[in-house]
């Protein structure tokens, strides 16, 4: 990294949020702090809480720009970053806002075309939102992705040079992910902790929702980080909705209180919270998706695979898993996912990238 005295950090859903694309800005945002480099974060709020963006933003409630909301975003974040161009500026961003702009570093969580693939989308052109993907890849000076097979992804459907790929697996942070004692109680709980939409496993979701309401020994929680579809879950006697939890608080407020976690992803490229519920002790039956099936292949403790189907035959699953992963206790469980993911080695790892490699 040259030598800066400011990195902007162009995320626009910023790090405020409970998504793990959020947690990884944080992760991020302390990094360059601990490295005494201050930061300012241009997330959708700063960009349309400017002056010029008070106006933009306006163009928004007209049909044809909201169509290309993405587009028209990246265009306006083009604009302000050669307005506020410093010889010494470091841009970062996770690609599809500086599609326009040449980017110093996009990290990058995920092929956005390969993710809708996974959603079911039938038709092989690139979408707007995965050509900006592809665009902002292309701009960039050097991408750093969390996976091996993102930089997989990134090549074959982008054509990415992959000299300018490097990996650097995302981290966990043990100050805010631990194991807390659940409460005793007389009954079991699932946990689901993600946003509440098609690609994330609502649908499965909904029908786990529903067995769940005819089960007395068990209960659903579901905490997501916005307010998106939760009316799906609303009067359910059996399921508890909690809405908006940051990373201070999701361990305390969620992990805390679940048995096991539910993750019925169709796609992703890491998966925050599989090492999220495995740092507080927590097993987690999901889909082949992110790091989960390697896990598994690597026979870490309390990570499973869910079956095909969901059916009443899951609480039977989930008993099975939760008896399994009584091999180790919370703080086994915790220490070894810490020694993969500790946030340690991924300042680390973040320092070869910015630090000893000529940019």
């Amino acid at each position: 990294m040259k030598k800066t005295s400011k990195v902007y950090l162009v995320f626009l859903n910023g790090k405020s949020n409970a998504g793990g694309a959020e947690r990884m800005v944080h992760y991020l945002d302390e990094y360059l702090k601990r490295r005494e480099i201050s930061t300012e974060i241009i997330d959708e709020d700063f960009l349309k809480n400017t002056f010029a963006g008070k106006l933009y933003w306006k163009s928004f409630n007209i049909r044809h720009f909201e169509k290309r909301r993405a587009k028209y975003i990246a265009r306006f974040i083009t604009a302000f970053l050669w307005l506020t161009y410093r010889p010494n500026k470091i841009v970062i961003s996770n690609g599809e806002p500086t599609a326009y702009y040449p980017t110093d570093y996009v990290i990058s969580n995920g092929c956005y075309h390969k993710m809708e693939l996974d959603y079911g989308r039938k038709d092989s052109r690139l979408s707007r939102v995965a050509k900006l993907q592809m665009k902002a890849c292309k701009n960039a000076k050097k991408i750093i992705a969390v996976e091996s097979n993102v930089k997989k992804d990134l090549i074959h459907y982008y054509g990415i040079n992959p000299d300018k790929i490097s990996i650097v697996p995302n981290c966990i942070d043990q100050n805010n992910f631990y194991p807390i004692p659940k409460q005793p109680s007389n009954f079991k709980t699932i946990a689901y902790i993600g946003r509440l939409e098609h690609g994330k496993g609502i649908t499965e979701l909904q029908d786990l929702a529903q067995l769940v309401e005819s089960q007395s020994d068990w209960k659903l929680l579901i905490a997501s980080n916005n307010s998106s579809n939760t009316e799906l879950f609303k009067n359910l006697q059996n399921t508890k909705l909690l809405v908006g939890l940051t990373i201070e608080n999701i361990n305390k407020l969620a992990y805390s209180c679940a048995d096991i976690v539910f993750y019925p992803s169709y796609s992703e490229s890491f998966g925050m919270v599989i090492i999220e519920a495995l740092a507080c002790g927590k097993p987690i039956a999901g889909n082949a998706v992110g790091i989960l099936p390697k896990l598994v292949e690597e026979k870490h403790p309390a990570c499973y695979l869910l079956p095909k189907k969901i059916d009443e035959t899951i609480f039977n699953f989930f008993q099975d898993c939760i008896e399994d992963s009584k091999q180790y206790k919370s703080e086994e469980i915790h220490e070894m996912t810490m020694k993969k993911f500790r946030i340690e080695s991924y300042f680390e790892q973040l320092d070869q990238q910015f630090f000893h490699q000529n940019t």
